[in-house]
């Protein structure tokens, strides 16, 4: 099949969906189909690897940067004779689609919590242009078939726009075993050397919770840092990876009397070697259909807990692999599945360690990309019937 996959950017450089945009084209690659990747931009390093076809944007505004992307991709895919136009991001003329980025229907109603702020932004252009994207892919003439990361995003699919469950997919996020595995920890005592050097102490094995986010209010960062301070146990410590505001969350965390637990070491290349280090992941987001860190963290071997809300959590075993919580905001049940972890006897933490890897080398990346390939396989055969029909 030739194969056109439609995401604003495509890059190693950045986290989510852009990086999943290399992994698919590369294993699509690996499966033997010719893919052409369409978009605003691609990696310089990339450029060698697959076929990329530059969308022009209008940069005026959030709205007209959205509403002329999606036109214009159109305008591209319908320039070329490609088999299956997939998107992994919100565009027009696609024959499937990968609900990559949140869902912004659901995502307005669960971020704005006052009833007058969910009304004002719902009359935001930029909003509105992204719902009326959303219904257009999503009703009942649109994409052939939505590829869903989580059983939670396809049943927000069915209550916001009523899409039939013979149209969805569930296609679990993979991971890189090469990269995220147990072995991590083999470095994990130097690795905690070096932290808690940073912290201002010597190493010992006070407990080590592990956040990483490019956007910490979405990820639920404020929850988690009071949390830490209504910990039993006052020296657990919080490593915060990532570039948010880091600014704003060292006041936060200071104005809670628990700024000298919290590292923020910013963006890592390497963030296999903290997972491995750390003794439990914490993650929690208010929504997404997927966070990524999660079952990277899992690969190292490290216990994760996160919210009902985001899609990781259909991984989650309870007190198996990890736990979950109800939301962002259930700050006294975050504070007690924390408390409860730290308790554990160090073999039962050991089993969980074990469990995570059990779940995540299930997981891989290569199995993704096959995965998708069935998709558009079926929706390739449902074309050329209906061609064939109308003939």
């Amino acid at each position: 099949m030739h194969i056109a996959l439609v995401r604003r950017h495509c890059s190693l450089k950045k986290a989510g969906a852009e990086r999943h945009c290399v992994n698919l084209f590369r294993g699509l690659q690996r499966l033997g189909h010719r893919v052409t990747v369409i978009g605003e931009g691609i990696d310089d390093e990339l450029r060698d690897e697959v076929d990329f076809l530059p969308v022009q944007v209008n940069k005026l505004t959030s709205w007209t940067r959205n509403r002329s992307f999606a036109e214009n991709c159109r305008k591209v895919t319908q320039s070329r004779p490609f088999d299956i136009v997939h998107g992994l991001s919100r565009v027009e003329g696609l024959d499937t689609y990968r609900l990559t980025d949140p869902m912004q229907t659901h995502w307005v109603n669960v971020w704005y919590r006052h009833p007058v702020s969910r009304w004002l932004q719902k009359l935001n252009p930029r909003h509105r242009a992204i719902f009326e994207l959303e219904r257009r892919l999503f009703r009942p003439d649109g994409v052939r078939r939505v590829i869903v990361q989580s059983k939670l995003d396809a049943r927000l699919l069915t209550e916001y726009f009523g899409v039939d469950e013979s149209r969805i997919r569930r296609i679990v996020n993979g991971v890189d075993v090469n990269v995220f595995h147990p072995g991590v920890r083999s470095a994990r005592a130097e690795v905690r050397e070096e932290l808690f050097r940073q912290f201002g102490t010597p190493a010992d094995d006070s407990p080590l919770i592990v956040f990483a986010s490019m956007d910490f209010r979405r990820k639920g960062l404020d929850s988690l840092l009071a949390a830490l301070a209504g910990l039993k146990d006052r020296e657990t410590r919080l490593l915060v990876l990532g570039a948010g505001d880091i600014a704003r969350y060292k006041r936060i965390a200071k104005s809670r009397s628990v700024d000298h637990r919290v590292l923020f070491a910013g963006r890592q290349s390497a963030i296999e070697r903290f997972y491995g280090a750390g003794d439990l992941f914490v993650l929690p987001t208010i929504y997404e259909p997927f966070p990524n860190v999660n079952l990277e963290a899992m690969a190292c071997g490290t216990p994760v807990i996160t919210t009902a809300t985001a899609g990781g959590a259909d991984i989650i075993e309870q007190g198996r692999n990890g736990y979950v919580i109800p939301d962002a905001w259930s700050i006294r049940e975050l504070i007690g599945q924390i408390d409860r972890h730290f308790s554990l006897p160090t073999s039962e933490r050991n089993s969980m360690r074990d469990a995570c890897w059990q779940i995540a080398s299930g997981l891989r990346i290569e199995n993704n990309a096959r995965q998708a390939a069935e998709v558009f396989e079926e929706v390739l055969r449902e074309k050329n019937s209906s061609i064939a029909n109308a003939a």
